[in-house]
């Protein structure tokens, strides 16, 4: 019979998975920078999966204080898929159209319009219809795109998904750029416990501040808008 998780297992597995994360966008933020456009996508959506580790683990260390039990192997299980992994490290959406697209147009309505008029709250409306969606679909699209950006495949009977032909500069620096928000939010809530413990009233900050030994997570610096060509 194998032995139980302990909370501080579990708090020590949900830190180095958000150590992992921001080395692999800091890897991931060089393979950018030397062109590696597919391959720098997809070691980012790694990283991704690691900052989604990080959150179950903790989901499971809350569950753990409350008197519930995990084996190890419970643990793998609960972290064990891709799409669930990109699914918990969802902190927020990032939402990009071209100005002359519905959407971009709805976006600009909604910025423009008055607060509390009519025209503001119908574009509201649909502006969080179209949120839900995305919350919906984003963890698929992204472990498709993380496929697609690793993998060579084959599409039908003459067409194959070539990876570094398939994605470009663009796609890159978008899925980093938000990989890299998503990081630093999670990062500095750590690195400023006084910020941990405003903003959650658990009792995790003392459980970090008694940790004397804990990581010091690395910094990701943000990717420069890419010039156009």
């Amino acid at each position: 019979m194998s032995g139980l998780v302990t909370a501080q297992s579990l708090l020590h597995g949900a830190v180095y998975s958000l150590e992992h994360c921001g080395l692999l966008l800091g890897d991931a933020k060089l393979l950018y920078e030397n062109g590696s456009y597919a391959t720098a996508l997809s070691v980012a959506a790694f990283a991704r999966e690691e900052l989604g580790r990080g959150r179950i683990l903790l989901k499971l260390r809350k569950r753990v204080l409350a008197s519930e039990s995990f084996t190890v192997e419970d643990v793998k299980t609960a972290y064990d898929d891709h799409v669930r992994k990109q699914e918990a490290g969802m902190t927020g959406l990032t939402m990009r159209a071209d100005n002359a697209s519905g959407l971009g147009k709805l976006l600009q309505t909604r910025m423009k319009a008055p607060l509390g008029s009519k025209e503001r709250q119908e574009a509201d409306r649909q502006v969080g219809k179209i949120d839900q969606l995305k919350l919906k679909r984003t963890p698929d699209d992204r472990h498709r795109l993380r496929m697609k950006a690793l993998y060579v495949d084959i599409l039908s009977e003459e067409q194959w998904n070539r990876p570094a032909q398939e994605l470009s500069r663009t796609d890159a620096y978008e899925f980093l750029t938000d990989a890299i928000n998503e990081y630093g939010v999670q990062r500095e809530r750590y690195m400023n416990l006084q910020l941990l413990k405003a903003n959650d009233p658990d009792e995790i900050h003392d459980a970090l501040v008694q940790w004397s030994d804990r990581p010091q997570l690395p910094h990701v610096e943000h990717l420069p808008y890419p010039a156009a060509a």
